[in-house]
């Protein structure tokens, strides 16, 4: 899903599990967010193959945020950070500033598991997994509602919900992206 966003196209996209040569990423994107799963499996190979193809997509940023499918950053954490390549931008209850937007990600694969705390003034907050209500088919995340109705970002982008793929939601405060691909892959 191509987001305008401050003079830059944003490529925003998850849920290819393993499908991810099939996806065509939009030749104007210039920044790209993958909000996970990647992969279909929890074989480290194949996760080292998703990770290099994302790498080699011509973009100024790539972000990357890992899903409930990308098992590795919860079973071995330091092991799948040595996966990511040079020019992918791993995003784990972190963020960055790049050209003046601000990105965040919080880890709800696809849920938290306790309450969170993220700065004021987020451009884009990024999750696997959807907020309560949201584009959710009514498994969504009543902690990550919260947060983002007490921080209020501009923009959420997550995925999880294939069914919901491609879907935007515009709220009072934040504008719900749902950039699952895997229906439209199929």
């Amino acid at each position: 899903m191509i987001i305008p966003y401050k003079n830059h196209k944003i490529f925003a996209f998850s849920d290819t599990h393993g499908m991810h040569s099939q996806l065509r990423i939009p030749s104007e994107a210039d920044i790209l967010i993958c909000a996970g799963d990647g992969v279909a499996g929890i074989e480290e190979q194949e996760l080292s193959d998703f990770l290099n193809w994302y790498a080699a997509q011509p973009a100024q940023l790539r972000i990357f945020v890992a899903g409930n499918h990308e098992l590795l950053f919860d079973l071995c954490p330091e092991d799948a950070q040595l996966l990511i390549p040079k020019g992918v931008t791993l995003l784990e209850d972190s963020g960055i500033k790049y050209d003046n937007i601000h990105f965040y990600s919080i880890t709800a694969r696809p849920w938290l598991h306790h309450k969170q705390e993220i700065p004021s003034s987020i451009d884009f907050l990024i999750t696997h997994g959807p907020a309560k209500g949201v584009l959710d088919e009514g498994t969504g995340c009543s902690l990550l509602k919260d947060v983002i109705a007490k921080y209020k970002p501009r923009n959420h982008v997550f995925g999880h919900i294939h069914s919901c793929g491609s879907q935007m939601i515009i709220c009072p405060n934040t504008v719900h992206y749902n950039v699952s691909y895997f229906e439209s892959l199929l």
